[in-house]
């Protein structure tokens, strides 16, 4: 996947993306990927990680394995979901268009 059509958000984008179901992201999602190094299905949690939003307005997280130190990722079909979808093109647009500053 091209990186051009992806956009990097910080944690705080994250959070108000899932919103409510926030603290289920972190103990589902964080905890429960795959590692082809350690190869235990979805058991390896990803640390140090970056987000992105794709073109599918879908989440991806790119890091590493805490037990290995392996890169890993995570993909997140976020797009489809209605309640995610308008919080998305608001953080998308806001980071197209970063308010200016006045010196």
């Amino acid at each position: 996947m091209s990186s051009k059509k992806q956009i990097k958000i910080t944690k705080e984008d994250l959070i108000a993306i899932h919103g409510k179901d926030y603290p289920l992201f972190e103990e589902k999602i964080i905890p429960n990927c795959y590692c082809g190094k350690c190869q235990t299905p979805y058991q390896s949690t990803i640390v140090n990680y970056e987000i992105y939003l794709n073109d599918l307005n879908d989440i991806i997280l790119e890091g590493f394995c805490a037990k290995c130190g392996n890169r890993i990722g995570r993909y997140l079909e976020t797009g489809e979901v209605p309640e995610y979808l308008e919080r998305i093109k608001k953080i998308k647009k806001a980071k197209r268009n970063p308010p200016k500053i006045a010196l």
